[in-house]
């Protein structure tokens, strides 16, 4: 058992703080000093007596335990506690272990196609683009995205160099192990308008420019098929602006935006209305898209066309990503 000690909380000089309040109440109600120049003289000298003989066996009291203590501090360093040990026991079995990541979907908003909410790559259902160029442009790994575990969810922001410029990794809350077509079905409610993740890791290069990202930006946790009447964002941070599931608006931004869709059916009613991902510029009007792929709606224009790429990677075991500056392959090792 641990023991806990006060070494000195008293203090050897104040042994008198340890004797009970009622004692010294008898000096609330005479003046030893005055009984001292009086008849009471003989009453004071039994008080003094009294007091004085006390103190002593508290002070022989006090230096026992304070035997005691060094007795049982000594042996307490000597032997550590069994709590200590299990603890100790514990935080290593708590070190984080090695993992794989691998790539399920990337994003290239300015490569002229739209991954927008209706695309059926969300749902798994296809494949997109070709692994030869899967960080280069729009790509989903069907196989990833229809089997892998998704215990852990990893959004890296990389240039086309496929450096890491910014990260963020989520803890999905759920313990069944479901796969990203499992969790972006739009026929699965369990699923609609879900926070599914806690952020666990937010690590970004210095000179990533970060304003206005609907993702990295932004705090909070993942939510995902953020759907409000017909308008529809996969991927969204909890900070954001989450618009309430019955407004028409073009409030809420992040990854794979729509906003003129059915997104419970996860089908298109105007494909003009479409963004791959929408900055958090002017929530009060018109969104603004990070990149150049988004649709034609005479409203829409572009933020930025410089925040390079989006890669969506899931792991099973590894809880955190290999941090900015780490170069991007398919499959990521972290040890």
């Amino acid at each position: 058992a641990v023991v806990s000690t006060q070494s000195g909380h008293y203090g050897r000089g104040n042994i008198l703080a340890l004797i009970p309040e009622k004692f010294f109440q008898l000096e609330r109600t005479i003046d030893l000093m005055e009984l001292e120049s009086t008849n009471g003289s003989t009453v004071h000298a039994d008080v003094v007596k009294f007091r004085q003989k006390f103190a002593g066996k508290i002070f022989n009291l006090v230096e026992d335990l304070f035997g005691i203590e060094a007795n049982l501090r000594e042996l307490y360093q000597e032997q550590p506690a069994e709590e200590d040990q299990e603890t100790d026991e514990e935080s290593n079995e708590t070190e984080e272990p090695c993992g794989t990541w691998r790539l399920g979907m990337n994003m290239n908003p300015t490569d002229g196609k739209i991954m927008e909410y209706t695309n059926d790559g969300w749902s798994g259902s296809s494949s997109i683009g070709n692994s030869s160029q899967a960080l280069a442009a729009d790509y989903l790994d069907q196989d990833v995205w229809n089997h892998d575990a998704a215990n852990y969810i990893a959004i890296v922001r990389h240039h086309d160099d496929n450096v890491v410029l910014a990260v963020k990794t989520f803890k999905i809350i759920y313990d069944q192990g479901y796969s990203l077509s499992e969790m972006f079905n739009s026929n699965n409610p369990e699923f609609y308008r879900k926070v599914v993740g806690r952020l666990v890791q937010d690590e970004k290069l210095s000179s990533a420019t970060v304003i206005y990202d609907p993702i990295f930006s932004v705090g909070g946790d993942l939510a995902i098929n953020w759907g409000f009447d017909n308008n529809g964002v996969r991927m969204v941070m909890t900070d954001g602006y989450l618009e309430a599931s019955v407004t028409d608006s073009y409030s809420t931004r992040g990854l794979g935006a729509h906003y003129w869709c059915n997104p419970v059916a996860g089908t298109v009613s105007q494909s003009s209305y479409a963004m791959e991902i929408s900055s958090t510029s002017s929530y009060s009007s018109y969104p603004k898209a990070i990149g150049t792929d988004y649709g034609s709606y005479g409203n829409y224009h572009s933020y930025t066309s410089s925040y390079g790429q989006y890669a969506i990677y899931v792991s099973e075991d590894a809880s955190s990503f290999p941090q900015p500056g780490t170069r991007l392959d398919v499959e990521m090792e972290l040890c």
